[in-house]
């Protein structure tokens, strides 16, 4: 009776912490979201998106958070969200098709091949539609 006791406390105290070791099964998993990473225009490092839920660009640091198909980045100037996408391994954002796409490579290249191989992407995923 007296090895049963211990092995309920023991039981009873680890029970509590059942389920906090794995993520939120509601919301979305930061850990398995393909749009964390740092994107590139080109040469230029403009977007690092944490998988601890900070960012940073060229405007400074903040935090972002998606819901569905939008990304709403936090930053010192105010949120801003926009609807992306994941499309040949780039991250193409739009804001409702106003300003057409912004595009970030997953890798620093140099410029003309970025802009090759934007248009590239663009006219094999059908990008038209999602930039507007």
């Amino acid at each position: 009776m007296r090895t049963i006791a211990p092995m309920m406390i023991l039981i009873m105290m680890t029970s509590t912490l059942a389920g906090c070791t794995g993520g939120d099964p509601d919301g979305g998993e930061i850990d398995d979201n393909p749009i964390v990473g740092d994107w590139y225009m080109a040469e230029s490092l403009l977007l690092e998106i944490n998988q601890d839920g900070t960012a940073a660009s060229y405007d400074g640091n903040g935090s972002w958070s998606t819901e569905g198909d939008y990304l709403t980045l936090y930053f010192e100037n105010g949120p801003h969200t926009f609807r992306f996408t994941i499309e040949g391994g780039w991250l193409w954002l739009t804001n409702s098709g106003v300003d057409a796409c912004i595009v970030f490579a997953p890798e620093m290249i140099n410029e003309d091949e970025f802009e090759d191989r934007k248009i590239e992407i663009d006219e094999e995923g059908n990008m038209i539609e999602f930039c507007g």
